[in-house]
Parts: structure tokens; C-alpha cells; sequence
């Protein structure tokens, strides 16, 4: 009977079928064939090209690779090698949420507590773990020697960049594992053979003592000055003050999509907007320290950070599995932001461009 049926159809109908079939296997192909196998059209002469073209130098690494190949291995600037480290600005959030997801596998914590219930502050509202790692909690230092934090705004009603909940999430860290921050941190990137780093002390000491950190300079009136007073606490690890070679930092993101750290429940959790954030790109998603962008169709996690001496990018494309470092150890002055982060706007638009075309 069925082919009776398909015997009485006219050919205008036979060929509408072929075409909606093929259309079908076509985009069933696509979905399960990763975009990696296409690769992508973007090399060290195309970074050159873009740097050649901006409004100010490049010193520093980029490292643009998916599962499969490395695409751009670029480095300029003196003394920048291969496995030179930077200091990576608020990248250092991404990681430091990682652990704190860990620690939630763990039983150490939950993310709806209070807390309070681990640190020695008081709040103006409750304000729980998720909210300080969305950025949603609104939640300002205490003033000197009292317990008192202050609010922003209610919890949860709003989004609100903040160093010092981050530096909160150390502190609740510690405080469970009964270890200084950087230990853990250090442990975590032992054990995963990562070449990231928690290094605690002054600036100048580091340069002195590791041989791989770049040492970062500052822009003051037109001219490049080397950053020679910071120094590094376990508080400041929390949100701003990791190390890490780009090698690290490509390591460590994929690490996470293989789940290879976190179950797919947390680095699902990790990875869903929870917080809307305003951003020179549009506003983005914001999840557990990554940023979410849709835009274009075409899903990106990421983070940046600006430190005196380093700034730092990193993306990721899950539809092609392609991860983007971008590390530099010079921090443009803040008076021109278009100067400052215009070069990783300039790279990562190209990138996207390309991934649009060649997808």
C-alpha cells in the first residue's frame, strides 16, 4: 500500500520531498558534525594585520586553538616567550567560581546559603553564595574595624561587577577547606597539570623570583613604567591576581567543556545566564564567572580583566570548541577605553566574522 502510494504522487511532489529530505539530513549532519571539522580561517598574520592597524603596541601572547589544531601563536613585546606567565586580571573570577562549584560537589557548601554562615561580617540583607557569583548580590566592604557590610540594593535585583565579593568566595573557600586560598588554588592546578599559579607577596619579589612571570608595565603620561609597587594577598587571588601562561588558561577551558573539573549539572549551571550584564559588547549573560553571549547566533562564554600592569581576554565557542588567550602585560590608560580594550574588541569581532563565514 505505501508504495502504491508513493507511485501515485506526480514528480512536482516527488522532487518537493527529495528537497525537504535533504534539507532535513542537512541540518542533522550540521548538529552532529562539529564545526571544528571545518576549521577556521584565522592565523598569526591576520593578529599582525589587526595589530599593524591599532591606535596603539602589542606585548604580550595570544593563543587561539580548538580540539584539534592551534591556529594563531602569536607573541611580541621583550622578553615574551612561549611559556612566559602573566597575572590574569578577573579571569581569575572563572577559576575561582570553578572552585567554589567543586566545593558545592563536594558537600562543603550549598549555593543557597547564607553567607553568614561562614564569615564573620554582618549583612544588611540575606545574601547567599550565588548571588556573589553572578555579581547579584550588591553587597559593599565594611567600613574600617566594624562587621557591618553595606547594600547596593536588594539581593538579586540588580547586576553589580564587584571585586569584593569575589574576594568573599576566597574567604568562604578557606574558611571550609581549612587552607589559605592560594593553597587550594595551587592544589587545584597541581593536580589538573594546569600552569596556572596563586603566588602571594610583592610584585617586585615575583619578578625576582619567577623566572616565567613577564614583568607588567603601566601607561602614565604617554610613557610605559614598570609596575614595581603591588602586593599580592590571598584576597586579591580570589578575583584578580592568578598566573597563568596562555597555555594554562587554554588548558583550563578545556578542561571545563570536557568536564574534566566539574560534573555537566555544574558546568551547565556555570554557563546559564542567572544575571544580565551591560557591556561595551551589548548586554551579555552573566552565569558563575562567565559571561554568555548569544548575539548573532552564535553562543560565546568568556571574561576579560584589567590589572595596573596586565590585561587579559579569554572566549570560548562550544559550537566549535575554539578558545581564544589573549594575555598582555602593559594596562593602557583607562582615559581612552576604546584604546585600552579596542585591539581584543577588534580580534574577537574578526574571529567571529570568520566563524560566521566559514560555519
Amino acid at each position: 500500500m505505501i508504495g502504491l502510494k508513493v507511485m501515485s504522487l506526480t514528480m512536482l511532489e516527488l522532487k518537493a520531498i527529495k528537497s525537504i529530505t535533504a534539507q532535513i539530513c542537512g541540518l542533522l549532519s550540521l548538529s552532529l558534525l562539529p564545526l571544528t571539522a571545518f576549521g577556521i580561517s584565522f592565523t598569526n598574520t591576520d593578529v599582525q594585520t589587526i595589530i599593524d592597524n591599532d591606535s596603539r603596541p602589542f606585548s604580550g601572547r595570544i593563543l587561539i586553538n580548538d580540539n584539534q589544531q592551534t591556529y594563531v601563536d602569536y607573541q611580541a613585546g621583550d622578553g615574551i616567550v612561549k611559556d612566559s606567565r602573566f597575572i590574569i586580571d578577573s579571569i581569575s573570577k572563572t577559576i575561582t567560581a570553578t572552585l567554589v562549584l567543586r566545593a558545592v560537589e563536594q558537600q562543603k557548601l550549598t549555593l543557597h546559603d547564607d553567607i553568614t554562615d561562614y564569615l564573620n561580617i554582618v549583612t544588611e540583607h540575606p545574601v547567599t553564595v550565588a548571588q556573589l557569583l553572578n555579581h547579584t548580590a550588591g553587597i559593599l566592604p565594611p567600613k574600617p574595624a566594624s562587621l557591618n557590610t553595606r547594600s547596593q540594593f536588594i539581593p538579586a535585583s540588580q547586576f553589580s561587577y564587584s571585586n569584593y565579593g569575589y574576594k568573599l568566595l576566597g574567604d568562604i573557600l578557606s574558611q571550609r577547606y581549612h587552607m589559605p586560598y592560594s593553597d587550594l588554588v595551587n592544589q587545584f592546578a597541581k593536580q589538573y597539570k594546569l600552569d596556572i599559579s596563586a603566588d602571594v607577596g610583592e610584585i617586585t619579589a615575583m619578578y625576582a623570583n619567577q623566572p616565567h612571570l613577564v614583568p607588567g608595565f603601566m601607561e602614565q603620561q604617554q610613557q610605559r613604567v614598570l609596575l614595581d609597587e603591588l602586593t599580592i594577598d590571598d584576597s586579591f587571588i580570589a578575583f584578580g591576581a592568578m598566573q597563568a601562561s596562555s597555555q594554562g588558561i587554554a588548558a583550563f577551558i578545556a578542561g571545563l567543556q570536557q568536564q574534566r573539573f566539574l560534573s555537566s549539572a555544574s558546568v551547565k549551571a556555570m554557563s546559564t545566564a542567572s544575571a544580565n550584564r551591560p557591556h561595551r559588547w551589548g548586554e551579555l549573560g552573566y552565569g558563575y564567572g562567565l559571561q554568555i553571549s548569544q548575539q548573532a547566533e552564535l553562543l560565546e562564554y568568556s571574561h576579560s580583566g584589567y590589572l595596573p600592569g596586565y590585561i587579559s581576554l579569554m572566549l570560548y565557542y562550544p559550537q566549535v570548541q575554539l578558545s581564544v588567550v589573549i594575555l598582555e602585560n602593559t594596562s593602557w590608560d583607562l582615559d581612552n577605553m576604546e584604546r585600552v580594550f579596542g585591539l581584543h574588541d577588534k580580534i574577537r569581532q574578526a574571529i567571529r566574522n570568520r566563524l560566521k563565514t566559514d560555519e
